[in-house]
């Protein structure tokens, strides 16, 4: 396991060390949320400027409106997106402590393959302890493409996106401590 540091090793990690790599995993577990953040702030800047160029006319129109709905929206998507990509980030600390402790097994990954982004997350612990074969077989056997990118409760019951729990599974996932890693 060379790209994981257990936590047996911590005397050999220095605490930027650490930090840099918990930051590396942070950005490859939900590096398309933090894509769609990156674009939403620029979508933020660009509809805010139309925003207040409409606002200097001192006039009430539908250009007005609707870049304040845009602007607002996406202004919102900033929070949305990075709510989820820590939450995709605990799942990655929690799969990865299962499969270290358990090995691989399917009936242990079957709760993290709902989404693209809990996917990528799972896929980075797989690579940090040499399952990427097995996870990239795992995923075909499952009917899974590079495609699939919307989650697959949403395709089969687009009413779960107004319940709780699924909010709560999606955004509000709480913190998980690793247990045999440091990062």
């Amino acid at each position: 396991m060379k790209i994981t540091a257990r936590i047996v090793n911590r005397q050999d990690c220095s605490q930027l060390k650490i930090v840099s790599m918990k930051l590396l995993r942070f950005i490859q577990t939900g590096y398309l949320l933090h894509l769609v953040t990156v674009f939403s702030l620029f979508m933020v800047f660009w509809f805010g400027d139309l925003l207040i160029n409409e606002i200097t006319f001192k006039t009430i129109n539908l250009h007005l409106l609707m870049y304040g709905f845009c602007w607002g929206y996406f202004f919102t998507l900033i929070f949305f997106s990075q709510m989820d990509a820590l939450s995709r980030y605990q799942n990655y600390k929690m799969a990865k402590d299962k499969i270290y402790k358990y090995g691989f097994d399917a009936r242990l990954l079957r709760p993290f393959v709902n989404s693209r982004c809990q996917r990528d997350a799972i896929a980075v612990a797989a690579r940090d302890l040499n399952f990427t074969g097995e996870w990239k077989n795992l995923n075909y056997q499952l009917g899974f493409r590079w495609y699939h990118v919307l989650p697959r409760l949403v395709i089969r019951q687009p009413r779960i996106l107004f319940t709780i729990d699924y909010w709560n599974k999606t955004l509000f996932v709480k913190h998980y401590q690793l247990k045999y890693f440091l990062w």
